[in-house]
Parts: structure tokens; C-alpha cells; sequence
């Protein structure tokens, strides 16, 4: 007993910000419950169908690149005091993509407002920068270890999002312009950085290569995850009409909420262990692998299994009965959730250890399995047949990367054990 009290007042900064990623979560949540309720389930297909070319913009806009703040940053602020090589090696390269993708969006605004069913290309176009900023803010205080600033970012655009949901009436179209008003109120968080992590330009051809080279990974991988994330909003798309795509996207959205909070674990430690491989800390290493990811998972599990026993009341109450159908749909997703707690542990391994390249080769090809499994389970099992086609996707994803990982890092933490003597 006394372990486990130590345990937990020894990682109270942890409990801190996981706490506040979950007030962010319960939020956005929220707020999705609110829309829902709000929304015709038509309706909530074609913002759901939105969201879908959304995150298509910003995944190859700039988010594949994102995550060099947060690993190169820390880095860099770790052996030089500021994060400046890789703040700038990153506006190099998102300065080119956000251009494509600028110049794509343009070019393709009457399909892309054809599919989605309404003509707001100029907004998806505004909502894509709002997105870069945030995300840049977002990523640069995680760098430098401010978690806690990094989680109140998120929550004050959430609050003025549920906020301004509550006060206006809305539809779709309007819906995309509050979300936009919202995340741009953030910007004055930029006030908090230190400008010593943050200088004139400065450019390191090998840093710069080094950030490029990981973000081209990333970039491969992130079309992985978009597919996983999004394909089956596609293939629903393709095969159903927007009402079918509406029903199995709430259930979507809710186990999002909820598998998403594993990546509070890799947003928190990903600084940490990175310095303690870096360093070759193999007992601190040992400690993170074999001590606490048991604890965080065993408290997952137990979550988990509460809510699949109490789905059918929870989403009836959250979105009306009119979304009843979405419970077994639900509960299947919940499983691929779990799998993700698991599995979480071993991306932080792949992206503190330089194997980025092995992590986005399964993602981009378990995606593919993924839309692939998808086309022939909807078919035979109708809406759940997606949810079954995640859960297995995700499933392979463990076992190889279980059987890659582990042989690692046991092997790391011998190699030290045997160094010390």
C-alpha cells in the first residue's frame, strides 16, 4: 500500500496534467454530445464528412511534421538551452506544404465542396492556418517541458468553443465558423514564450536534415493513421447514405475520446525518456517499462470494461435515443481502445529511439489492411462491420510491435546492467 501512495505522490506533476488532458477531453466530448443532440443525424453526417476533408487538409498541411518540436525540440533544448535549429528547420518545411496543399485546396474547391455537400472551401482554408498556430504553441511548450501551459491551451479554445455553441444557434456551415473564432483565441498564449528558446534565423544543414528525414517518416505514417482514423468515415461514406455515416461516426467519436487520452502518456513522458535513452539510464528505463506502464494499463483496463457495461446508458443519455444503434458498434470499437493503451507504450520506444521508420511502415499498412477489411466487412456486416476491421487492424499492429519492442528494450536494459559491473 505504501508503494502504491508513493508511487502517486511521486507523480503528481503526471496526475496534473493527465487531469487537465482529460478536462480537455471531457470538453471536447462535450461539446460533440452538444452538436450531436443539436443536429438532425443527417446533419451530423455532413459535418462529420467535413471533419473527414478537415483532417485530410491539416494531416498533410502540417501535422506530420509536428512532432519534431516536441522530439528534436527537447533535444536541442536539452544539449543547447533553446529550441531554435528545429523551430526553424520546421518552418522551412511546413513553409512548402502548407503552400501545395494552399494551392490543392484552391484548385479542387468545387469537388471538395461537392463531396461535402456545402460551399466552405474558404473556410476549411482558414481553419487550416488556425490549426498551424495552435498546433506550433501546442508542440513548443510540451518542448520545453510546460506541459500544464500545453493542456490550459487546449481547454481555453474548448470552453469558448461550448461556450459559444450554447449562446448561438447554429447549423453546419456556422458550426465551422465558431470552431475557427474559438482556436484562434489562443494565439495569446504565444505571450509565454521565452525568447531565448526562440532566436533569429538560424540554419544547421545536418540538424535540418535530421528533423526533414523524421518528418518524412512521420509523413508516411500520419497517411496511415488518417486512413485508420478516417477510412471508415469513407468507406460509410461511399457504401451508405450521410445518415448511416452520422450514427457510426458518433460512436467513433466517442471511443476517439477515449483512446485518444493513451497518447496523454506519450505526450508527457515522450521528453523524459528520450533523455533517459539518450543518457543510457537503463534502470530508469527499467523502471517506466516494467513498473509504471503496468500500473497505467491495469487502470485502463478497468476503465475500459466499465464503460462497454454501461455503453447502452451512456450513449442514450449522452446523444438521445435515436443513436441506440451505435451502442454495438461502440463497444467493438471500445476493444480496438484498449489495444491502443497497450500499444502506445511501444510508439514512444520507435520515436525516443530513432526507429520512427518502423513505426509508420505498420501504420501506413495496417490502414490499408484497415479500408481493405472495412470494403468487405461493411458489406457483410453492415455498420459493424468498420469496427470490426479497426479492432483487427489494431490488433496486428500489437503483436508485431510487441514482439519488436520488448526483445529492445530487454536487451538495452542488460546491455546496461552488464556495463555497470
Amino acid at each position: 500500500m505504501n508503494k502504491v501512495i508513493n508511487f502517486l505522490a511521486s507523480r503528481r506533476r503526471f496526475f496534473s496534467f493527465s487531469l487537465l488532458r482529460v478536462a480537455s477531453m471531457v470538453l471536447g466530448l462535450a461539446s460533440n454530445i452538444f452538436i450531436v443532440r443539436k443536429l438532425s443525424v443527417e446533419d451530423f453526417g455532413i459535418f462529420s464528412v467535413a471533419l473527414l476533408v478537415v483532417n485530410l487538409i491539416t494531416t498533410f498541411g502540417f501535422s506530420w511534421s509536428s512532432s519534431s518540436i516536441l522530439y528534436y525540440g527537447s533535444r536541442e533544448k536539452e544539449k543547447y538551452g533553446s529550441i531554435n535549429k528545429t523551430f526553424w528547420a520546421r518552418n522551412i518545411i511546413i513553409f512548402f506544404s502548407l503552400i501545395i496543399i494552399t494551392i490543392g485546396i484552391i484548385l479542387f474547391r468545387h469537388q471538395i465542396d461537392n463531396y461535402i455537400g456545402l460551399n466552405i472551401w474558404f473556410l476549411l482554408l482558414i481553419w487550416l492556418y488556425v490549426s498551424v498556430i495552435e498546433n506550433y504553441l501546442n508542440q513548443y511548450f510540451l518542448a520545453i517541458k510546460k506541459q500544464i501551459t500545453s493542456s490550459m491551451l487546449s481547454i481555453t479554445a474548448k470552453v469558448i468553443y461550448i461556450g459559444l455553441i450554447i449562446l448561438l444557434p447554429f447549423d453546419v456551415t456556422t458550426l465551422i465558423i465558431i470552431y475557427i473564432v474559438s482556436h484562434a483565441s489562443v494565439i495569446f498564449y504565444s505571450l509565454g514564450i521565452n525568447r531565448k528558446d526562440i532566436n533569429g534565423f538560424e540554419f544547421d544543414r545536418s540538424w535540418f536534415k535530421e528533423v526533414l528525414n523524421f518528418s518524412l517518416w512521420q509523413l508516411f505514417g500520419f497517411a496511415g493513421v488518417y486512413l485508420l482514423n478516417f477510412g471508415d468515415t469513407a468507406v460509410v461514406k461511399y457504401f451508405m447514405t450521410n445518415k448511416e455515416v452520422g450514427i457510426y461516426n458518433a460512436a467513433y467519436q466517442l471511443f476517439n475520446a477515449i483512446a485518444s487520452f493513451s497518447f496523454v502518456i506519450s505526450s508527457y513522458y515522450a521528453s523524459s525518456l528520450s533523455g533517459y535513452f539518450a543518457g543510457n539510464n537503463y534502470k530508469k528505463v527499467s523502471q517506466f517499462f516494467y513498473k509504471e506502464r503496468l500500473f497505467i494499463f491495469i487502470a485502463s483496463i478497468v476503465a475500459h470494461l466499465l464503460v462497454i457495461a454501461l455503453s447502452k446508458p451512456i450513449i442514450t443519455t449522452l446523444y438521445g435515443a435515436k443513436y441506440v444503434d451505435t451502442v454495438q458498434i461502440f463497444n467493438l470499437l471500445m476493444l480496438g481502445s484498449m489495444i491502443r493503451y497497450i500499444t502506445v507504450f511501444y510508439m514512444l520506444y520507435y520515436n525516443t529511439n530513432g526507429k520512427h521508420q518502423i513505426q509508420q511502415i505498420i501504420n501506413i499498412l495496417i490502414a490499408i489492411v484497415n479500408v481493405g477489411l472495412s470494403i468487405i466487412f461493411i458489406k457483410l456486416f453492415g455498420l459493424k462491420g468498420p469496427a470490426i476491421a479497426t479492432v483487427i487492424t489494431l490488433l496486428l499492429s500489437l503483436v508485431y510491435s510487441a514482439f519488436y519492442c520488448e526483445k529492445q528494450i530487454s536487451r538495452f536494459i542488460k546491455e546496461g546492467e552488464n556495463s555497470s559491473f
